[in-house]
């Protein structure tokens, strides 16, 4: 018959074996006790589990004792902590807290060396981490990009003094950028709460062009508000990034000015700044927009929306080479703060895309549906929205055998 006895461990520090008479162990939770003036109730906030503390009246005995001793004295002056094997608790990762007390008899009681233990339990030394938020430093750099480009603008755009055709032509550059916005978002699909404001925006704006032309810093602003409109107006960051990128290029289809007087060269100086502030503040928008972007988890509800690795590269490469284009024409402080979003850009997608799977490539032998496909070549039926999404499939129910197709490598 298996008694309490013979359920007892034996005990040991750092693999030093020893005998225990007693063991008293401390346990529980830590709160922190609140009694509040003028009120009767006290209260109690959970700090959590308290670290457990064992203390253990322990003996080594025999003949050679002393050498017993000595191992275990040795064991207890080590630095960091060791592994307890406590008699009734098992294995324990503990260290020792207090100076530790050892008794010898001479003379009564010989053989035996008895000792006081106390020892806390303990874990990995976690310090506390720190993680930049990278989505918030590209946000704070294309609100500078953003100054930096409407006051730059503002230092070129220009009509007072200037023919009355001049301010003719600059309404008419401004009202074909005004088209380009609004096509832009053409096709995609709109957050219905926010579309209506966007257009009404827009259309005050392209109203009140004639006035806006003389007040260079106001019509800037207006234009990158529309920009940024723009973004909000459609429902998924994807889609933003996407409408903006129509912008890059943008210029105006108006025939080239001959640049031969002081008024043509103020008119061709005027269009070159109401197109570079469409590109800049679409790239600018861009990378904001991209900051928002979810990249999606091996949890994420909708598998088709997880992007890859290579998505994730590739979509670094657009908005970079998009600010880099901009910066390079540009003032100083254009390209400067041009150059700050460029770089917490490519830091953020960097950072948060690291982890992102990777893709493959896979073909089936046969016609087979993409459920199918899906348990046979990837194990799990489930992943067939993410394989009809990634390509071009015209019907779920009919793969083309042999037709190459992307999967997430390791999701």
């Amino acid at each position: 018959m298996t008694t309490w006895r013979d359920q007892l461990q034996r005990a040991s520090f750092r693999g030093v074996p020893f005998h225990v008479r007693t063991a008293d162990t401390e346990e529980g939770r830590r709160g922190v006790l609140f009694e509040y003036p003028q009120r009767d109730e006290p209260f109690v906030e959970d700090m959590g589990l308290k670290a457990g503390e064992f203390t253990l009246n322990a003996f080594v005995l025999g003949d050679d004792y002393a050498k017993a001793r000595d191992a275990l004295r040795d064991a207890l002056k080590k630095p960091g902590p060791g592994e307890l094997v406590h008699p009734t608790l098992g294995r324990l990762n503990v260290a020792l807290t207090a100076p530790f007390r050892f008794t010898e008899d001479l003379v009564d009681e010989g053989r035996v060396a008895r000792f006081t233990l106390r020892f806390t339990q303990t874990g990995d030394n976690l310090q506390p981490s720190t993680r930049a938020d990278t989505a918030y430093l590209v946000d704070s750099a294309a609100v500078t990009a953003t100054d930096t480009a409407v006051a730059d603008f503002g230092d070129v755009f220009g009509v007072d003094g200037l023919p009355e055709w001049v301010s003719v032509d600059a309404v008419a550059v401004l009202g074909e950028a005004m088209g380009a916005l609004d096509a832009a978002r053409a096709g995609l699909a709109p957050d219905l709460s926010v579309l209506g404001d966007f257009a009404t925006e827009l259309s005050d704006v392209t109203s009140s062009l004639s006035s806006l032309v003389r007040t260079p810093l106001t019509l800037a602003s207006r234009i990158a508000g529309l920009v940024a409109g723009l973004s909000g107006a459609l429902s998924r960051p994807a889609d933003s990034i996407g409408a903006l990128g129509r912008l890059y290029g943008y210029s105006s289809s108006r025939p080239p000015v001959p640049t031969t007087t002081p008024a043509r060269r103020a008119q061709a100086a005027n269009r070159t700044a109401v197109e570079a502030l469409v590109r800049r503040t679409a790239a600018i928008e861009s990378a904001r927009a991209a900051a928002r972007l979810d990249f999606g988890s091996a949890s994420t509800a909708d598998p088709a929306r997880r992007m890859s690795y290579q998505q994730a590269a590739d979509l670094r490469e657009r908005i970079s080479d998009a600010l880099d284009d901009e910066a390079a024409p540009a003032s100083t402080s254009v390209f400067n703060s041009l150059m700050d979003l460029r770089t917490a850009t490519v830091r953020d997608i960097t950072d948060r895309g690291a982890d992102l799977p990777r893709l493959a490539t896979i073909s089936m032998p046969a016609t087979l549906p993409a459920l199918v496909v899906a348990y046979r070549a990837l194990g799990d039926a489930r992943r067939e929205a993410d394989l009809v999404a990634r390509n071009p499939i015209r019907h779920p129910g009919f793969v083309t055998g042999g037709m190459s197709l992307e999967v997430l490598a390791d999701a």
